[in-house]
């Protein structure tokens, strides 16, 4: 089947990202969204430190943008096979689960500058990271689930590590992104043109770029209000 007439199951297999099985699978588009959301707990949180939020995104980029991005090309290889068929699966998984111990490697080290109490998120972080691209435990690879992995603990985990404290502002931010990335999930699925129709996947693709867009902006907006603040 040749390029033009795979079917899109994925918003991002479009373009540049489709050249290159390695390139796609840093899922640039939508990580920047999850590191728009990290901006957006770290910059609310009652203190700002930029160290630690430097460390969290490095955390966060090799955690869950290669680790848990690649483990979940290798684990759904019938899905990615078609459009990457030369794939080197066990080199893209060996990668993905070094690139997850580097992120929680990252996380310990914060852990020890700045709040032992911050290893349960590097833990829970480096669980969902691993387990939740296999979809084991069942559980966790479900809308809750990926509310949970990459939007929840995420924003909770950023909020904390500023000031090292959680108040309601700080959980009512997780749960709220946190729902918010399962809407984003929901409109990605719907740009599946293998089972709905053109309209409506042409509608759900116009959603995912406004909501990329308004999570850049007000990452953005609030990170340079921070740094021009101090």
């Amino acid at each position: 089947m040749s390029e033009t007439t795979l079917p899109l199951i994925e918003p991002d297999l479009v373009g540049i990202w489709r050249k290159n099985v390695w390139w796609f699978g840093l899922r640039w588009p939508f990580s920047m969204v999850l590191f728009s959301w990290v901006t957006v707990a770290s910059t609310l949180a009652p203190e700002f430190h930029l160290d630690r939020y430097l460390l969290t995104m490095l955390a966060g980029f090799f955690g869950l943008v290669i680790g848990a991005h690649y483990i979940d090309i290798t684990a759904s290889k019938d899905k990615y096979l078609p459009y990457f068929p030369n794939m080197n699966r066990e080199a893209i998984r060996t990668v993905g689960v070094l690139a997850v111990l580097a992120g929680m490697a990252v996380g310990v080290y914060m852990s020890l500058l700045y709040s032992p109490w911050f290893l349960v998120f590097v833990i829970l972080g480096g669980f969902f990271a691993l387990l939740y691209p296999m979809e084991k435990p069942k559980w966790l690879h479900t809308y809750p689930g990926f509310g949970l992995a990459w939007g929840f603990m995420p924003v909770i985990a950023s909020y904390y590590i500023q000031g090292t404290r959680i108040d309601l502002l700080g959980l009512g931010l997780a749960i709220f992104l946190g729902i918010t990335v399962v809407e984003m999930h929901h409109m990605a699925v719907l740009t599946n043109e293998k089972e709905y129709s053109a309209d409506l996947t042409k509608n759900a693709r116009l959603l995912l770029k406004i909501h990329r867009t308004a999570a850049y902006s007000i990452g953005l907006i609030l990170l340079i209000s921070r740094l021009v603040g101090k």
